[in-house]
């Protein structure tokens, strides 16, 4: 084997250490150093964490250089007060490497508070301009959309939040479609490089938007409470969830968008509607319009009955009028006022029966005349047939 390799022959000559060995001699090195066994660092607390155990976690910060710090159980019950994120301290404890990450540590035996943090005043300075400027107001926040399937996404192409996103997306709805605008989530190109994302995607189009990216320490997550990323969100025209680090975590971001999800895997849930709630959203829609139309359609079918029920009986009416017509003429026909109107007159007795005989008369009786167009009141004088005027 040793004449495929060039190179072994060179690594026999010289001591090979395992990875043991060098972290063991570092921390070896590390507690001879008298300064690095007890001394005092000043700095500002970021990603503070209690853990179940009792242990204390924490960054102790100072510009852009950070110290990783724990604190035992031991240690911690004997605190007098609880530290937390932005709190300025000092740490009294040692330097020494935790071997097994391969981390310099700064293990604390007390933690000594020194005032309020420079970065916790600032971002509270800033949250309260913001606030103030109307950017958090719960009535600029928009709606998400119910049944969004074309989502822009801002995060980092690498991290885990565009994975999670990704796999929460699929699996509630395979046609959705993701497009990712891929950012720096931290560091000093990121508000920049944020900011110009949002603008990019509130032009693409998209029903809903997020942007996010996975936990991290308070440091980490700095970007998402830039002024210029803040306000760029603040902005958006599109809705936008924001999905920054874990359930804990909280950002201005957060405030200046329409919608907090507490990991980006819920933003996906919330942005990407199921693909059954869907189908069951389209069949009860299916369900209202088949009724409707049933309804719509019995309404007509009822119209259509009562307008063959009328001309029915207009066609009736018609007949009756024309019957009455007929039976109208035959009785004026008949009616003695019909006689009169043809010139003939209608004589009644003074008794107030019709004269029907002249031989009925007797002289001196009173007699009214009735004419077409009047009364004639007139007296007999006699009585003359038609035998003695032959």
């Amino acid at each position: 084997m040793a004449g495929n390799n060039p190179h072994m022959e060179e690594i026999t000559k010289i001591r090979v250490y395992g990875v043991s060995e060098i972290t063991w001699y570092v921390r070896e090195y590390l507690a001879e150093d008298a300064l690095l066994a007890s001394l005092a660092v000043q700095g500002e607390i970021s990603g503070f964490r209690a853990h179940s155990s009792g242990h204390i976690y924490f960054t102790l910060k100072e510009k852009d250089s950070a110290l990783k710090t724990v604190m035992f159980r031991r240690y911690a019950g004997d605190l007098a007060w609880q530290p937390g994120d932005g709190d300025h301290v000092v740490v009294i404890g040692s330097v020494s490497l935790y071997e097994r990450d391969g981390t310099c540590q700064l293990y604390a035996e007390e933690i000594i508070p020194a005032g309020d943090g420079a970065q916790a005043r600032a971002l509270n300075e800033l949250k309260e301009r913001l606030a103030a400027e109307g950017l958090f107001d719960a009535q600029r926040k928009q709606p998400l959309p119910q049944f969004a399937v074309d989502i822009g996404v801002i995060t980092s192409a690498e991290g885990a939040a565009w994975a999670d996103i990704r796999r929460v997306a699929a699996a509630r709805n395979p046609k959705a479609r993701l497009t990712l605008y891929p950012v720096a989530v931290q560091g000093e190109r990121a508000p920049a490089e944020l900011a110009k994302a949002c603008a990019a995607a509130d032009s693409g189009g998209h029903e809903v938007l997020i942007i996010g990216r996975g936990g991290g320490a308070e440091e980490d997550l700095a970007a998402f409470n830039h002024e210029l990323v803040v306000r760029a969100v603040a902005n958006l025209r599109t809705a936008v969830i924001a999905a920054v680090g874990h359930e804990s975590d909280f950002t201005l971001c957060d405030l200046a968008a329409d919608w907090r999800a507490a990991t980006p895997s819920h933003a996906a849930a919330a942005a990407v509607a199921d693909r059954f709630e869907i189908e069951e959203r389209l069949s009860d829609i299916e369900a209202a319009l088949r009724g409707a139309l049933g309804r719509d359609l019995k309404r007509r079918r009822q119209m259509l009955v009562a307008l063959d029920v009328e001309p029915a009986a207009r066609r009736g009416l018609e007949r009756r009028q024309q019957r009455l017509d007929v039976a109208i003429a035959r009785l004026e026909a008949l009616s003695p006022l019909g006689s009169l109107r043809r010139g003939y007159c209608l004589v009644e007795r003074s008794d107030g029966s019709v004269l029907r005989r002249a031989a009925d008369v007797r002289p001196g009786e009173r007699l009214k005349i009735y004419a077409a167009e009047g009364q004639i009141f007139a007296m007999a004088e006699g009585m003359e047939d038609d035998k003695s005027q032959a």
